[in-house]
């Protein structure tokens, strides 16, 4: 009697884990758009391939995408801390606009879902903002 008991419940969080997998809805566009702007700031093109949809890597293998990316001069951001600043999501669709804490910079990720997952088709690199003055009143 006891191991039925044992057998069921076993049974039961074994099915109640594969709902809970199941259900899962995996990251949002904006834990996307921030993981691959982190991962461009960190010089981490590995990860940045896994985040890229197909139609931005034309048939290009992970080592040949990833040299390719390598032997592009781009600025080095020392390890940015991102935000989302917006997200509009239009069905399959997103535009997530990311700042950075250094100097307010901007940058736009384009991202749609394929098959249940957010992958980035355009990234638009981050711009700084030039800081407006004002004028002054002196006498």
């Amino acid at each position: 009697m006891t191991i039925a008991v044992v057998i069921t419940l076993v049974v039961l969080l074994a099915g109640a884990l594969v709902i809970a997998v199941a259900r899962d809805a995996g990251p949002t566009p904006t834990d996307v758009a921030i993981g691959y702007g982190s991962a461009i700031a960190h010089g981490d093109f590995d990860a940045v391939y896994r985040m890229t949809g197909p139609d931005v890597l034309h048939g290009r293998n992970r080592l040949q995408w990833i040299a390719e990316q390598e032997g592009v001069a781009r600025p080095r951001i020392e390890a940015p801390t991102l935000a989302a600043r917006s997200t509009v999501v239009t069905g399959e669709t997103a535009r997530v606009v990311l700042t950075t804490d250094e100097n307010g910079g901007t940058a736009t990720v384009e991202l749609v879902c394929c098959a249940r997952i957010w992958v980035v088709t355009a990234f638009t690199p981050l711009l700084r903002e030039t800081p407006t003055t004002s004028p002054t009143n002196t006498p």
